[in-house]
């Protein structure tokens, strides 16, 4: 059984590519019984910002992946470089420094996935 990190580094630009990770994420677990973990990185943030027009879709697919028992975390240092706080961003998002948590999960046997 795989070990995969889910790392969303795009952002609003390509809405299909967030798509996408989420989607991974979910089937991972449903299909392939992968562990999977969830973090926003980078421009990435951006599709935890609630104040965004297609929030409450990406509220929803984040409610899928904990549901799913997926931990989704948020990169403290993308959020301050996109001008974000935790008032901006979905409830219960796990803040961490994204390098130090990439580094961890890979010490501890993950692959990293981007999109």
């Amino acid at each position: 059984m795989a070990k995969i990190l889910v790392i969303l580094i795009t952002g609003k630009e390509n809405i299909n590519t967030e798509m996408v990770a989420f989607n991974f994420a979910a089937n991972a677990v449903k299909n392939a019984k992968s562990t999977i973990e969830f973090m926003f990185l980078g421009r990435g943030v951006q599709a935890a910002n609630k104040k965004q027009k297609s929030s409450p879709q990406f509220m929803d697919l984040v409610e899928t992946l904990k549901k799913l028992s997926i931990p989704v975390k948020i990169c403290k240092v993308s959020l301050e470089g996109e001008g974000l706080s935790g008032d901006d961003i979905f409830p219960g998002l796990e803040t961490v420094y994204g390098a130090v948590e990439a580094d961890a999960r890979i010490q501890d046997g993950y692959s990293v996935i981007t999109f």
